[in-house]
């Protein structure tokens, strides 16, 4: 910056913008649209239009990625924008004395005082007042024309922080750094809501958190403790929720110390996005989705459509859910006692089962309460009846091996050559564990089972004796479903689950598919009328996702899901195919231009470029006309 800065004064032109000229200067920005003067990419540009030595381009910032939001190079460590300050420029007065450019270390926010003569960065004209601006010349105030090196010199008393960081910055590994910069981010946000967020103010806070992390965790829970007035503190704990592993002790620390907060007329409602709620309730995305689909938050239709929510809703949940003494927030929801319903540990319990299949066993339906659609996975629990019902009725293979002193491995098909099968399992209706009626095995002995010597199996060569069981004209086999199918008997067995294909219900012992929905599901598949989804994506020259988005979610074609199969109409296709005869998404424009995705808005917010919204719903996709596109090239 002070390069071009003393070069545009050298050749007396007023600005860097005068002394690169207008049409340069719009033609630069065209090719590098989201770049400052002083990254690289540019600034090579502007010694190209310039016709100066492009080796002064080390002068400039490089990036780690082609955005001006990415994070700069230092060496190897990649410093986050966060962290910079290019628009306002900062100097030591005695540095600049000595010789009159701006030193890049002054671009970094952390970097408060002078590594060199131990003196605090001046940061607006000691004479005006104003935020220095790049605009003309090194040595001069842009607006009243002081000369900056004769500014005050103020000492600072300890440079053991500002040595800190640069050992870190220069002798650190990324991870380090990293973590550092989050810290930054967190308390840059949290200070910001009462003005004091200050660099070094936040440098002085992230110090404390590295350096007396114990003071850090005590101080941040008073600080909080003080605003509760104004906002819940589990929502003043966001910033450090956004970065729980660097800040679990702060948070354990400070929810411990929670004041009671109570909401008045001094607090302070703000919009929260979705992601930010998940962290203040330490919920799952899912769990959010139920509690607005079901107004557990008490919204109305009017935040159905999951955009911004007030924190004075959550506030009020918060203090109707965590109501405690001392207001100690729980980490995770908790149900009301019930004594009618049991949560999935509990049905672990109970059934003297591992946690896993008691899942399992409860995704299959065995428990579930009535209107369980209606409650959140927060709050999910199960109907203790039906789990002692199913405890008084029914044997997981597992435990019945145990009991008979056998291997689980073969024990189902043992008992299939005494006639006795369970009554759900993977070969019978596609649920994952074999479920026998207590009634059915109650009289069975150890000695029963050694004397079985030989018995069909699912696996290997199948013994003479085992009997291929005959399908009927209304019926195929599994084995005869999966041939014509060419897909896997697990697969089958899925699709019978999902209800694409039907089996016969009369017949328990093995999987016998109905003709009729076979031969339609085979018509389908083997129909000119229909494309996969893969060869759709070929033909749109788009990715599945963007296909999904740009034409799907606007209503042109619908994707048939018949799980191991995606089929589209290929009339509705044809269409999408015409009218990109004359349209081209954004990404095929980018595309055509050589330029990446995220500058096609550029151009349009620019106006070089038309923007044409089509769609059958209420979502649109973004296209623009080829012949605009190619005229542009």
């Amino acid at each position: 910056m002070s390069f071009l800065l003393r070069t545009a004064e050298l050749n007396a032109h007023s600005s860097i913008f005068n002394l690169i000229g207008k049409e340069k200067y719009k033609s630069i920005i065209r090719q590098s649209l989201n770049y400052h003067i002083s990254d690289m990419k540019r600034f090579t540009q502007v010694l190209e239009a310039l016709n100066l030595d492009s080796s002064y381009k080390f002068l400039a910032f490089k990036r780690s990625r082609p955005t001006n939001r990415s994070p700069i190079m230092i060496g190897t460590i990649e410093v986050p924008h966060e962290l910079l300050e290019l628009e306002g420029l900062r100097y030591c007065p005695t540095c600049l004395s000595e010789k009159a450019y701006l030193r890049k270390i002054w671009t970094l926010k952390p970097i408060h005082a002078c590594p060199i003569h131990s003196c605090l960065l001046i940061y607006s004209c000691p004479q005006c007042k104003n935020f220095l601006l790049p605009k003309t010349g090194v040595l001069n105030c842009s607006r009243c024309g002081f000369k900056l090196d004769k500014g005050p010199v103020q000492k600072v008393k300890s440079m053991e922080s500002v040595y800190w960081f640069l050992d870190i910055l220069t002798h650190s590994s990324n991870k380090v750094f990293s973590d550092f910069a989050s810290c930054w981010k967190a308390f840059n946000s949290f200070l910001k809501d009462d003005n004091s967020n200050t660099n070094e103010n936040i440098f002085f806070k992230v110090y404390e958190y590295f350096s007396d992390p114990e003071t850090s965790a005590i101080k941040l829970s008073e600080n909080i403790n003080n605003r509760s007035e104004n906002s819940h503190p589990r929502i003043l704990l966001l910033p450090f929720l956004k970065h729980k592993k660097l800040f679990n002790k702060h948070i354990k620390i400070t929810e411990k110390n929670f004041s009671e907060y109570r909401i008045s007329e001094n607090s302070i409602s703000r919009n929260l996005r979705n992601y930010e709620i998940q962290l203040i309730l330490n919920i799952s995305r899912f769990e959010l989705e139920k509690l607005i689909e079901n107004d557990f938050l008490n919204l109305g239709q009017k935040e159905l459509y999951k955009g911004d929510i007030a924190s004075r809703d959550i506030e009020h949940f918060l203090i109707d859910t965590y109501s405690q003494p001392k207001s100690a927030l729980l980490t995770s929801i908790e149900a009301p006692v019930d004594n009618d319903s049991v949560q999935l540990k509990d049905v672990a319990k109970l059934l003297d089962i591992n946690y896993d299949i008691a899942r399992k066993l409860a995704k299959a339906g065995w428990f579930k309460l009535e209107n369980t659609n209606e409650i959140p996975q927060a709050f999910k629990k199960y109907s203790k009846e039906k789990v002692n019902k199913f405890k008084e009725n029914y044997i997981l293979v597992s435990p019945l091996a145990t009991q008979l002193k056998a291997s689980p491995t073969n024990l189902v098909e043992k008992l299939g050559a005494l006639g006795i099968t369970p009554t759900n399992g993977p070969h019978i209706d596609s649920t994952a564990i074999n479920i026998f009626l207590k009634t059915d095995v109650q009289d069975i002995k150890p000695d029963d089972l050694i004397m079985i010597k030989g018995y069909p199996t699912r696996s290997g060569r199948q013994k003479n004796t085992l009997n291929e069981i005959s399908h009927s004209k209304d019926y195929y086999s599994l084995k005869n479903a999966t041939a014509l199918l060419e897909i896997s008997p697990n697969k089958v067995a899925v699709l019978v689950q999902k209800g694409i294909l039907r089996k016969n219900e009369n017949n328990p012992l093995s999987v016998q598919i109905e003709a009729s929905s076979l031969l339609s599901l085979k018509n389908k598949l083997n129909s000119e009328n229909y494309i996969s989804n893969v060869d759709a994506a070929k033909q749109l020259n788009c990715p599945m996702n963007w296909m999904k988005k740009y034409w799907c979610n606007t209503g042109f074609f619908n994707i048939e899901d018949l799980t191991y199969w995606k089929l589209i109409n290929k009339n509705e296709l044809a269409e999408v195919l015409k009218l990109k005869e004359e349209y081209i998404t954004g990404a095929e424009a980018s595309s055509l231009l050589g330029m990446r995705h995220s500058h096609i808005t550029n151009l349009q917010n620019q106006e070089l470029i038309k923007p044409y919204y089509f769609g059958k719903t209420d979502k649109k996709v973004r296209l623009f006309k080829r012949s605009d596109i190619l005229k542009l090239i």
